[in-house]
C-alpha cells in the first residue's frame, strides 16, 4: 500500500500475523437511456464506469487482549488516511487500484477470542484497476495483464508499427480523459495516425533537427513548453488489442514512445 509522497509499505511486514485471504475488484457499469414518449423501450445513450469497489478479506491472530488492542489500533491507523491509497493486491501484484476504505468493523471471532477475520471494501473512484507500470516500463513478469508473446514494444523509430493496448477498455484521452503520453524526438513537422480507428494528430510548427515534442492527452509540449496552438488539436485513441500506427511528414524519427497505464475491469 502506498500513500502519495510516501514509500510503499508491505502490510504483512507491518503486521506479521496478518493473512491476506483474497480480494476481488467489482466494476460499476453506469448505463444511461433516453425515454421516447409513446414508443416501447428505451434508447441507450451512453455507458460509463462509475465508482468501482475492491473487496479484501483478511485474518489476523493476537496472542492476548493487549495485542488485540494494539493490532486494532494499528490497522485503523494504517488505513485511516484522508487521501487515496495505491493498493497492490498480493495475489495480483502487477495491478493496483487507487481507493479509500469504507467503514469496516474489527470484531473478535467470538467472545473471549482475540483473533480477527475482517473485510475491507475500498471505493475506487476511477472505476478500474491499473497496471502497476506504464506500457513502456512493463517487464516480462506480467501474469494476468492480457499481454501477448512476444512482448509488445512501445518505443519505435520507424514510420509504421503496432501499439498493443492490453487494457480491458479503449484508451481515450478525449472523451474519457485517459492517460496517454506520446513522447517523440523528431526532425520536422509530423502527423501520427491510428489506422485502426482513424484518430490522428498533427504538429504543424517549424522544428529544428532532433526536437522533443510530447502529446500528453490533448495537450502538446515542445521542448517542455505548451505548444498546442501549433497542432491541429487532434488526439490519438487506442482500441483494445493491436493498433496500426503510421507516422508521416517527419524527415526523421529518432524516438517515438507510447506511454500509458493499462486499465482493467478485474
Amino acid at each position: 500500500m502506498k500513500a502519495d509522497g510516501k514509500n510503499e509499505i508491505d502490510l504483512i511486514e507491518r503486521l506479521p500475523s496478518l493473512i491476506y485471504l483474497d480480494g476481488f475488484f467489482t466494476p460499476n457499469f453506469v448505463n444511461a437511456y433516453q425515454e421516447n414518449s409513446g414508443t416501447d423501450g428505451s434508447q441507450l445513450t451512453s455507458v460509463s464506469f462509475g465508482n468501482g469497489t475492491f473487496t479484501a478479506n483478511f485474518f489476523i491472530t493476537a496472542s492476548g487482549f493487549e495485542e488485540h488492542q494494539l493490532i486494532r489500533h494499528e490497522i485503523y491507523r494504517i488505513f485511516g488516511q484522508r487521501q487515496l491509497l495505491r493498493v497492490r493486491p498480493g495475489d495480483n501484484p502487477n495491478k493496483c487500484f487507487y481507493g479509500r476504505p469504507t467503514n469496516f468493523p474489527l470484531d473478535s471471532l467470538a467472545e473471549g477470542n482475540n483473533d480477527f477475520k475482517f473485510q475491507i471494501v475500498f471505493e475506487v473512484p476511477s472505476g478500474f484497476m491499473y497496471s502497476l507500470r506504464r506500457s513502456d516500463q512493463i517487464k516480462k513478469e506480467s501474469f494476468g495483464m492480457n499481454l501477448i508473446d512476444p512482448m509488445p514494444t512501445y518505443q519505435h523509430n520507424e514510420k509504421s508499427f503496432s501499439i498493443y493496448n492490453a487494457s480491458d477498455i479503449q484508451i481515450d484521452p478525449y472523451y474519457q480523459r485517459h492517460d496517454l503520453k506520446i513522447n517523440m524526438t523528431i526532425d520536422g513537422p509530423v502527423t501520427i495516425t491510428n489506422i485502426t480507428n482513424g484518430t490522428s494528430w498533427s504538429y504543424k510548427g517549424k522544428l529544428a533537427g532532433k526536437t522533443n515534442v510530447v502529446l500528453d492527452g490533448l495537450i502538446t509540449f515542445m521542448k517542455g513548453k505548451q505548444d498546442t496552438i501549433n497542432t491541429d488539436f487532434g488526439f490519438i485513441k487506442l482500441e483494445i488489442g493491436q493498433n496500426e500506427i503510421v507516422v508521416s511528414g517527419a524527415a526523421k524519427i529518432h524516438d517515438l514512445t507510447f506511454s500509458f497505464p493499462f486499465l482493467y475491469l478485474s
